[in-house]
């Protein structure tokens, strides 16, 4: 686990190789990004996740017996990163090291009242990283704007995100092995954003 990660939360990272299917790439991502978290529950909490629910556009959730735990997952071409607590509401997302942002995306990701430091200091694919895991938390993910959402650098892998409605919430953001993880999280359960 990474310093700033609470210990409540369990987060894994693998590199796979997806095989080409007969199925769709989101319903493909849904199966594996599944099986990572049962993976995780049954090994780390040492019980079986009865259900997981996961709906295009939606937050998957996840049940042991009858009490929801968060859970969130993202893939990369050939990453997987997954992170699921029964204490804290959880965003994840992974991307490629090398993958690039356009100045102009970068432009339109960014919250009006941000302040200099995070874009001087944070890659731009991190930043990208940074704002998906929020917006993944509260549950909205891209079908709400980066720029809805206000990062912070408190240290070089711990910042701190403000929603538009004043809730907050930390996000541990690092490199490894050529990805960038950010998992941002809540203790105690933010609503579900309205769109």
């Amino acid at each position: 686990m990474h310093t700033h990660l609470p210990d409540e939360i369990l987060l894994s990272h693998v590199l796979i190789h997806i095989e080409k299917k007969q199925i769709d790439k989101n319903t493909q991502e849904s199966i594996t990004g599944s099986k990572l978290i049962k993976t995780l529950a049954k090994k780390y909490y040492e019980e079986s996740i009865t259900e997981i629910i996961s709906k295009k556009y939606e937050k998957p959730r996840a049940f042991i017996r009858d009490t929801e735990i968060s859970v969130s997952f993202s893939h990369t071409k050939n990453g997987l990163s997954a992170s699921l607590s029964k204490i804290y509401t959880v965003g994840c997302d992974i991307e490629l090291t090398d993958r690039s942002v356009s100045p102009a995306l970068l432009a339109r990701m960014r919250c009006p009242s941000e302040g200099e430091n995070l874009y001087k200091k944070a890659d731009p694919i991190q930043i990208w990283t940074l704002k998906e895991a929020a917006l993944k938390m509260i549950g909205t993910g891209l079908r709400k704007p980066m720029n809805s959402v206000t990062v912070t650098m408190l240290e070089d892998s711990l910042f701190d995100v403000e929603f538009g409605d004043g809730k907050r919430a930390k996000i541990c953001s690092f490199e490894h092995k050529d990805h960038w993880i950010s998992i941002c999280y809540h203790k105690h359960n933010m609503p579900q954003a309205s769109l």
